[in-house]
């Protein structure tokens, strides 16, 4: 069946899904859908609560196709929009209320153009609008996206030589607030960028580290850059009071107006982290240059985070920053992982390797293991720290079933993850409260239930409920869990 509407086909495909649920015993009800085929794609998307469904998007290059799911992940339908060209580069989904808005670009000529499409929850077009028309000689890459934690606001920006060009988008209504090319003195912001968020208000903030990829230490500190307004910035300099910063993340309170800032402190090397920094205060009340005061990790905590003898251990190794918590008094928690990776070499060469021109072929082993906690006060005095330990070992997988989901209610937090990367696995959880006491709990068993469960890529869809998919033989599961509290 097919059907227009305004200007766009949409093929209709009617497909049957089995859909199975199942009552833990660890008090939690766990729904699976059924499987859903990602063979073809080069990338996928899950939008829950469009209205009171879930939609699984599918980037299949000249293809973009969305599957209809409701509430119980039953199928509903799948739809395959007709774009202006087949070679369209997707830019954001973003889940509303009601719609989801669906960003694109193509190249039409010698112009870029910049379009969205706002769907309802069977994917019917509700609306659709040109943003923008550029020269390809002005967007030679394709675009990166932020969205605000309303969803009120959507930023397109695009590095261009040392620029970088911003396109304000009010996602509600699809209209465009602003576009225009931020270039900052002394600044090269297409190398020396690393991070951006937007708020709620539409301010833009932005870190930068003035450095280059054969000198990297050839700044200690980092830039925030504020945007305001069109052309309406301020800059300024964070420095710490000794050694270097890295992996500096940022986040926006929009309870309290306050910028979150976090990091490590290191002596030179990034992956040695020997303290750390975490605080929050009004954009108005960062100096022209501000420096850091640090918390030096003791001894002892080192020894807990590494297992090492307290006299012989000087720093945390291989720890990276996966997230960046606001609470509600202005404080900052930051949560840091184990993460390394080995490469195995393959001693048995074949004939002809020698002079193919391609490298001996590599396997990767991926470690995902202890996090640390790193809670703070809003001046950056620590309020206490915590070590959640934890084991995840794969091979030749790129680490997609390990690490954690962190899933947020007002009183707790919920750090979900599989205890080991196999098959037969048992699912686990740290519940933490506000004052750092935390307990480990089983949260599901995968035996016989043929799941490999992604927690990395979850989603939150309410207070009590997530969905997880599960991979398994390029064939997607989604999983709901729902806590029965």
């Amino acid at each position: 069946m097919i059907l227009k509407q305004k200007g766009i086909v949409i093929k209709i495909k009617w497909l049957i899904f089995l859909v199975f649920t199942v009552q833990w015993s660890y008090a939690q009800k766990v729904t699976v859908s059924g499987e859903i085929s990602v063979r073809n794609n080069f990338a996928y998307d899950i939008l829950p609560n469009v209205g009171d469904h879930i939609i699984f998007y599918h980037d299949r290059g000249t293809e973009q196709i969305f599957e209809v799911y409701d509430k119980n992940l039953s199928f509903i339908r799948a739809s395959m929009p007709e774009f202006e060209v087949k070679n369209i580069k997707p830019l954001a989904t973003v889940a509303m209320d009601s719609t989801f808005h669906f960003y694109y670009s193509f190249r039409s000529g010698n112009e870029i153009v910049t379009r969205a499409i706002a769907f309802d929850k069977y994917v019917q077009m509700k609306d659709s609008v040109t943003l923008s028309v550029k020269d390809k000689k002005m967007l030679n890459t394709s675009a990166r996206f932020a969205v605000s934690s309303d969803k009120s606001k959507v930023l397109l920006f695009t590095p261009m030589d040392k620029m970088l060009y911003l396109q304000m988008i009010d996602n509600r209504s699809m209209t465009v607030i602003y576009d225009y090319t931020l270039s900052v003195p002394d600044l090269n912001l297409k190398e020396d960028f690393e991070k951006l968020i937007i708020t709620n208000d539409g301010e833009i903030f932005i870190i930068a580290h003035k450095s280059s990829l054969w000198s990297r230490s050839s700044s200690k500190g980092f830039k925030l850059i504020h945007v305001l307004s069109k052309g309406n910035f301020i800059a300024k300099n964070f420095v710490p009071e000794s050694d270097q910063i890295s992996e500096v993340v940022m986040a926006f309170d929009e309870k309290n107006k306050r910028i979150a800032l976090g990091g490590f402190i290191t002596n030179g090397d990034e992956s040695l982290a020997i303290g750390y920094f975490a605080f929050s205060l009004p954009p108005s009340q960062i100096p022209d240059e501000a420096e850091i005061i640090i918390n030096k990790f003791s001894k002892e905590f080192m020894s807990e985070a590494t297992g090492k003898a307290a006299k012989k251990v000087k720093y945390l190794s291989d720890y990276h920053i996966k997230d960046i918590i606001v609470r509600q008094d202005g404080g900052v928690l930051l949560l840091a992982e184990m993460v390394k990776e080995f490469v195995r070499r393959n001693q048995m060469i074949g004939p002809g390797q020698f002079d193919s021109g391609y490298p001996y072929r590599g396997y990767v082993d991926y470690y995902h293991e202890d996090v640390i906690l790193l809670n703070n006060y809003a001046d950056g005095s620590e309020c206490w720290k915590k070590v959640l330990f934890k084991k995840q070992f794969s091979q030749d997988d790129s680490g997609v079933f390990s690490s954690y989901f962190l899933f947020k209610t007002p009183s707790r937090l919920r750090f979900i993850y599989n205890d080991e990367i196999k098959n037969e696995n048992t699912v686990s959880e740290y519940v933490i409260d506000p004052s750092g006491n935390y307990e480990r709990k089983s949260v599901l068993s995968t035996e016989y239930q043929n799941l490999r469960l992604r927690f990395h890529d979850a989603v939150q869809t309410s207070s009590t409920a997530f969905i997880v998919p599960s991979e398994k033989s390029s064939k997607i599961n989604l999983v709901k869990i729902e806590y029965q509290f």
